[in-house]
């Protein structure tokens, strides 16, 4: 269940009866690209990384979401992304994106990058790499004191 409450098979059962206004908000928000505020929000919910716990850094933040942004989002990466980045004709503007793509993977990611650092280091003394990871960018943490969840 997401955020707004709804459970998935309650979503699978009304299909019948929600598809048509749910179709009607999806493309009105991807055609005024306006996002419905209820939609954007979201609760961080702590989960052990571990048997026992100790403290905050041994639990992780998953985001519960409203479902139908979920969908939504599911939807347009389906339909837009998807097929931008496995059409073959954009084969060389995406070939160093491995998210986001059906077969893309991290493993992927970082056996492309030590190809490419082993190919320069046959030209070059040495090569610079900055890596910037923008996952948790925009996550807010309460900072825990005490762990009574």
């Amino acid at each position: 269940m997401g955020l707004d409450g709804l459970p998935d098979w309650f979503l699978r059962l009304a299909a019948p009866a929600f598809a048509s206004p749910i179709t009607y908000l999806f493309n009105l928000s991807a055609d005024t690209a306006i996002i419905p505020t209820q939609w954007k929000s979201s609760r961080i919910r702590p989960v052990p990384k571990v048997a026992q716990p100790q403290g905050c850094h041994d639990y992780r933040p998953i985001s519960i979401t409203p479902i139908l942004s979920r969908v939504m989002e599911k939807t347009l990466v389906k339909s837009l992304l998807y097929p931008l980045l496995t059409d073959s004709d954009n084969n060389t503007l995406f070939s160093d994106q491995f998210a986001f793509r059906p077969t893309g993977s991290t493993t992927s990611a970082l056996i492309y990058l030590f190809h490419q650092i082993t190919l320069f280091l046959q030209e070059q003394e040495y090569v610079h790499l900055i890596a910037l990871d923008f996952s948790k960018a925009f996550d807010m943490y309460v900072v825990c004191s005490s762990l009574t969840f």
